[in-house]
Order: C-alpha cells, then structure tokens, then sequence
C-alpha cells in the first residue's frame, strides 16, 4: 500500500443466498470501484462485481469471508449499521 493514500474505507454485511451460502457485500464511501480495487480475494472466494452495484463475495471454503475482511479491514456491521451507513454515504456508494 502507497504510504501517501490513505487506507479505503470498507464496511461488509454478512448474509446468506437462497442456497444458504455465505456471502459478504462490501461497500465503501470511496465507491463500489475503490472498494474492489482495495479487496484482493483468493481462490476461497467467488467475486461478484457489476457496474453500478456493490460487490459480493462468495464463500467457498469456511471462514474465507471472516478471513477476508480480515486480511482487508473490512468492518463488518449489523444490519441496522449497514443501512444507516447506506443512507449516509448515498449513491457515492455505487461510483
């Protein structure tokens, strides 16, 4: 990491598919791009990123969620913390 920028902000929700497998979305004010730009994942995590929409990260081994926002900084929050962040950042989120 360039010592001159600063850390990107990275807030996660932590959820389940319809499937029942782990996933954390991933957010941060800087925007959906810096955000994934900022998250390196492994070969125990599946991406999801789209133009427009905050990226997702699948689990495919146990804990490799937990180790990512981990290994990121990613803070994860409860629901209500994720929507009012949500809120408070508005549609920065998405750029």
């Amino acid at each position: 990491m360039d010592a001159a920028k600063p850390p990107v902000p990275l807030y996660g929700l932590l959820g389940f598919t319809h499937g029942a497998a782990k996933v954390l979305t991933v957010m941060s004010p800087c925007g959906a791009g810096a955000a994934l730009a900022a998250v390196t994942a492994g070969d125990d995590v599946i991406v999801e990123a789209s133009t427009g929409y905050l990226t997702r990260y699948y689990e495919k081994r146990q804990g490799a969620l937990r180790r990512l926002a981990a290994e990121h900084g990613i803070e994860i929050l409860s629901k209500a913390v994720w929507d009012a962040k949500k809120a408070e950042f508005g549609d920065a989120i998405l750029a």
